[in-house]
């Protein structure tokens, strides 16, 4: 299948990023929500991203504009979707309304679209009903999608081979590194370690051991150093897997119970502070709003991104695309 348009049902973090990384592929893009007003954000959000990006020296001054026609924001789902070759769904993760939203996207999309949910938790495969199960795909992108490369490729039971087949295509043509899952697990794999390193950083930090700005300086300098280029698995190759049985063995440590809430994260919640998005979290920032912020973070991530392509742990970006020409497939790794 040939994937020429591209319609993004959701325009907050994730969609308008979404939005963004595909015109940037050259494809056109439908940018649908339930209101205007969220549209007007996305697109003042992913005009920041491209002078980002171009200050960055990834686009050409030229470029944005471009990659900004490529976009076109609707309220209108039909709209939206009756011309898509793929629908990517990165809505709020609440199963009922998934559950409306395919209902309506079964009704407004031609039979043969692929329709693709950014879910992590939610198996869609169970709780909606399609009269087309072999175009249904779980896609699970990371925050930045333009920038961070890996995108977990979730089949069903009956997605057919062709589905993830074209989606991954798709994904190696814009750059990215799509990782496919054998069968729906909640969580994946990404979100399934973040869990577990989640878990014991709150007991940390609760029992007061280590400040919030402690714990990071302690897993920048080390994990965070060390994992670009090492991963997990390798890590235990280079310290020897003979030392990996013993500590395994010897359970000097014994992880802290899976808990479903946090004391320390109900507090910040109950006082209006719930990170970047008001100013304050963890961390104060200051008055600085949340573009800043994350132009900030995104600066770094496209710098670091940078340096791992040239070191060969991450495959080389594809070239600037032309009005109306999406970027052809090529080479990658899973």
């Amino acid at each position: 299948m040939t994937v020429r348009t591209v319609a993004v049902v959701g325009a907050g973090t994730m969609g308008h990023a979404l939005a963004q990384l595909f015109a940037q592929g050259g494809y056109k893009v439908w940018l649908n929500d339930l209101e205007e007003a969220r549209l007007v954000t996305a697109m003042r959000m992913i005009a920041s991203n491209l002078t980002t990006q171009v200050e960055s020296g990834i686009l050409r001054d030229e470029e944005p504009a471009a990659i900004l026609r490529r976009v076109r924001p609707t309220v209108d789902l039909q709209e939206a979707g009756h011309t898509a070759d793929l629908v990517l769904e990165t809505i709020t993760e609440d199963v009922e309304a998934k559950r409306a939203l395919f209902a309506e996207l079964e009704r407004v999309t031609r039979r043969e679209a692929i329709l693709a949910s950014n879910t992590s938790y939610i198996d869609i495969f169970s709780e909606i009903r399609s009269r087309r199960p072999e175009s249904v795909v779980i896609t699970h992108w990371f925050a930045p999608p333009h920038i961070v490369p890996l995108v977990e490729v979730v089949p069903g039971a009956r997605t057919s081979e062709a589905t993830v087949a074209t989606v991954k295509a798709v994904l190696i043509g814009l750059g990215k590194l799509p990782m496919v899952i054998s069968e729906f697990l909640p969580g994946f794999v990404v979100n399934r370690l973040q869990a577990a390193l989640r878990n014991e950083a709150l007991f940390l930090l609760e029992n007061g051991y280590v400040t919030a700005e402690g714990l990071d300086t302690a897993v920048k300098g080390t994990l965070g150093l060390r994992m670009p280029i090492l991963g997990v698995a390798r890590r235990m190759d280079f310290a020897g897997l003979d030392f990996t049985q013993r500590v395994l063995r010897n359970r000097p440590y014994v992880p802290p119970p899976v808990r479903r809430d946090s004391r320390m994260v109900d507090a910040l919640v109950a006082q209006g502070h719930l990170g970047v998005k008001s100013g304050r979290g963890f961390y104060d920032y200051k008055g600085r709003s949340s573009e800043a912020i994350m132009r900030e973070r995104d600066v770094k991530l496209m710098e670091l991104c940078r340096l791992m392509r040239e070191l060969g742990e991450l495959p080389k970006m594809p070239g600037p695309a032309q009005d109306g020409e999406a970027v052809p497939p090529r080479e990658g790794r899973e």
